[in-house]
């Protein structure tokens, strides 16, 4: 969000329910200490505004549902998921897929982290897509088969990293530059900083 504000996007919307919490601070670097207990979109978008205040930053204070993904998702050109569950990953999967929208998607996990961007077909506009998340990972892990963060950690770079590489799609994907992650998995091993493409069919 910082970088996507910083490079004059003009519009961003903020998914987000939850309020700043001191063990936040090591890799959710638009807040500060002084915005403990606040809402995150608050503080959020206090931070991009801090950095381009030409930006309309839009709140969406409450988790994304089944109920309201498609009215959320449905006003914004491109969606980047940084989501940390099973289930909130499958729903803006399925959301983007039905609305036609590209989804820039990052994941982390302790040291490791993955980028790639789900580009649906869209004939009228002479795009040709490429595969969705349920194309890589068609069945959600069993409960319990995958730590989450909290459990296993992560280290607080990481998503700086991960986020920065969805940043740099989302531009590349605005401006018509360059080749996009569509079809491609980045992986990326930061303990022998190691970063490894794969094709996804």
């Amino acid at each position: 969000a910082l970088y996507l504000g910083a490079a004059g996007v003009g519009t961003l919307g903020i998914v987000d329910f939850d309020n700043v919490d001191v063990s936040n601070l090591q890799r959710q670097v638009i807040h500060g200490t002084k915005d403990v207990g606040r809402p995150k979109v608050d503080s959020a978008a206090d931070r991009i505004h801090d950095i381009n205040p030409e930006v309309k930053v839009i709140a969406h204070r409450e988790p994304i549902t089944s109920e309201n993904a498609l009215e959320i998702i449905r006003d914004y050109d491109i969606v980047l998921n940084g989501s940390d569950n099973f289930p909130t990953r499958y729903l803006i999967n399925d959301a983007c897929h039905f609305l036609g929208k590209p989804l820039v998607d990052g994941s982390i996990f302790m040291f490791e982290g993955q980028a790639t961007v789900y580009l649906p077909d869209a004939p009228e506009h002479g795009i040709s897509g490429g595969p969705c998340y349920r194309c890589l990972y068609p069945e959600p892990p069993a409960p319990g088969e995958v730590p989450s963060c909290a459990e296993a950690g992560v280290l607080g770079v990481l998503p700086g990293i991960v986020g920065s590489i969805q940043a740099i799609e989302a531009i590349k994907l605005i401006l018509g530059l360059g080749e996009p992650l569509v079809g491609k998995l980045l992986l990326i091993d930061t303990l022998d900083m190691s970063f490894r493409t794969l094709k996804v069919q």
